[in-house]
């Protein structure tokens, strides 16, 4: 109960970054690099992937209609991230809402520590940005993540709005 009221008061000192983004103009590839896509965790044979998304309590977001993407290098899970299609958003971290509608957001994405510094981060959402689709993609992150700020901008995402 204290540990959500402190989060309500601290997410008012937040500030978020909202990018977009269109899809890749011209389709990228990258060597011994794979992105797979599951829509459920039943799909996900990897044990290591399974456990920790339960650990991190994140199995939910596939009821919640998100989709997850795994970046693996050399056969290794390297970077993870959601994606989200729908008409509204809840950002926790600035505890606001967001009308979505007709776009593609992504969202929580994690370069395993090993993998960090690499350019991973930047290969899976051009490899996301790959997907036949019209609609533009959205990804936030807080101002305070520098490293995150500079790979959503190596991306060729561009800063929509501050938050």
């Amino acid at each position: 109960m204290i540990k959500n009221l402190i989060k309500y008061i601290f997410s008012f000192l937040q500030t978020l970054y909202l990018f977009e983004s269109k899809k890749n103009i011209k389709l990228l590839t990258y060597k011994n690099i794979t992105l797979r896509k599951f829509n459920s965790i039943n799909t996900i044979k990897d044990k290591n992937l399974k456990k920790y998304l339960i650990k991190e309590k994140k199995i939910q977001r596939f009821n919640n209609n998100c989709k997850l993407f795994v970046l693996f290098y050399k056969k290794n899970i390297v970077s993870i991230g959601w994606m989200y299609e729908g008409k509204t958003w809840y950002i926790e971290e600035v505890n606001k809402k967001i009308t979505i509608k007709n776009k593609i957001l992504l969202f929580d994405y994690k370069t395993f520590e090993k993998y960090q510094k690499k350019g991973f981060y930047v290969k899976i959402l051009n490899l996301i940005k790959n997907m036949r689709t019209k609609k533009i993609f959205l990804i936030y992150c807080l101002k305070s993540n520098k490293a995150s700020v500079k790979g959503i901008i190596n991306s060729n995402f561009s800063l929509k709005k501050i938050i």
